[in-house]
């Protein structure tokens, strides 16, 4: 292949397994050698010239990095829109928009291209409980995989850009406190996951999940315990991590840094509700009622606030007008007499604010609509 013809179709990009554009390139390759390979978990473009190719140019070696850990959920919601289509037409939506719900229907591997058209799909939601036969909003938004799947890009993509690549995982989200804390000693105690409870990915986390990451990864300080899971705010060392009758339980001795001070304040304020981890599944099988995850690769565990936290993502143990309302009350208490540092109020006052405004949308929805004018 000439290598004016490879700048000229934009071969450093991805292709999302695209019929039209993979054509393209045969049609333009005349004899050289061009290879594709979308299944590779590396992204990478390799030239590859010896002696007896000087004269010829180059072999073009793509291998695309792609992703298929999205939520079960988000295909059946894909499915159903399709099905929808096939049993009652519809001219609602574009080309791509009804690949992307065959790709997902298919479980197919996405490229980061595909998820960031996912993740911007996000600017549609306000038309999604759009009825099918009334419009094109809901029937769409399950195309591009619903609530499920367009969420699941958002962090997705957010993990593939800010994460180094050995880094890039699903997560599991646990509504669960810290079970007890040192604070003079620097140590807390909790659980990052739990066994046999069915979340709202359709997915289960059975016993011995985590038995070979204990055993193999553990032992070398491969997994991390992190705020957030951002691997740029390590909160200490994890000293004990093991499975019993519950989940997966860690003791961890928090750092002195900044940060560790901050999160220990915080917890003995009651202000950390949630664990999660970060993780790709070796094995699984699907059950009678849930995915049944049996071999996970554990990367780390995170405590969770909602400092940075994604809008998209919003605290799991959080859902509720009273909650929320009593949870700005315990940020405006520690933000008031805490001398956590500045960085810390600051991204806590952020938060107050985010709070103040969706309680103020959720009373809104809440409040009875006005009675019709009496008849004069």
């Amino acid at each position: 292949m000439k290598w004016e013809t490879v700048k000229r179709l934009n071969i450093g990009r991805h292709y999302d397994n695209n019929e039209d554009e993979l054509k393209l390139i045969r049609e333009n390759t005349d004899s050289e050698t061009y290879k594709v390979n979308a299944s590779e978990e590396h992204s990478e473009i390799d030239h590859e010239m010896d002696d007896e190719e000087d004269s010829k140019g180059f072999n073009i070696y793509i291998k695309e990095e792609t992703y298929n850990d999205y939520p079960e959920a988000a295909s059946n919601n894909a499915k159903r829109a399709l099905k929808y289509k096939e049993e009652n037409g519809s001219s609602c939506g574009t080309p791509v928009g009804w690949t992307r719900a065959r790709q997902l229907a298919n479980r197919e591997p996405l490229s980061r291209d595909t998820i960031a058209r996912m993740a911007s799909f996000k600017r549609h939601q306000q038309n999604k409980d759009v009825p099918y036969d009334e419009g094109c909003g809901g029937i769409m938004w399950d195309a591009w995989g619903g609530d499920s799947g367009i969420n699941w890009a958002i962090a997705k993509l957010q993990a593939i850009d800010n994460k180094d690549e050995s880094m890039i995982y699903g997560y599991k989200r646990l509504q669960q406190d810290v079970k007890d804390v040192d604070v003079k000693q620097g140590i807390v105690t909790g659980y990052f996951s739990a066994f046999n409870i069915v979340d709202a990915d359709g997915d289960i986390i059975r016993p011995g999940a985590f038995k070979r990451s204990i055993d193999e990864w553990f032992p070398k300080g491969r997994v991390k315990h992190l705020l957030n899971h951002d691997p740029k705010q390590p909160l200490g060392k994890i000293n004990v991590l093991k499975e019993d009758e519950y989940g997966l339980y860690y003791e961890s001795q928090i750092g002195k840094h900044s940060l560790g001070v901050d999160f220990l304040k915080m917890v003995e304020s009651d202000l950390v509700k949630e664990h999660s981890i970060g993780f790709n599944v070796r094995n699984q099988k699907k059950g009678k009622d849930a995915n049944e995850l049996l071999d996970i690769t554990l990367y780390e565990g995170s405590s969770l606030t909602s400092w940075g936290a994604n809008e998209y993502t919003p605290m799991l143990g959080v859902k509720s007008l009273d909650q929320r309302v009593e949870r700005v009350k315990k940020l405006e208490r520690f933000v008031k007499h805490s001398d956590a540092t500045d960085e810390t109020i600051q991204l806590l006052m952020l938060e107050i604010k985010q709070l103040n405004q969706l309680i103020e949308d959720m009373s809104a929805a809440q409040a009875p609509a006005p009675a019709d004018p009496a008849p004069v």
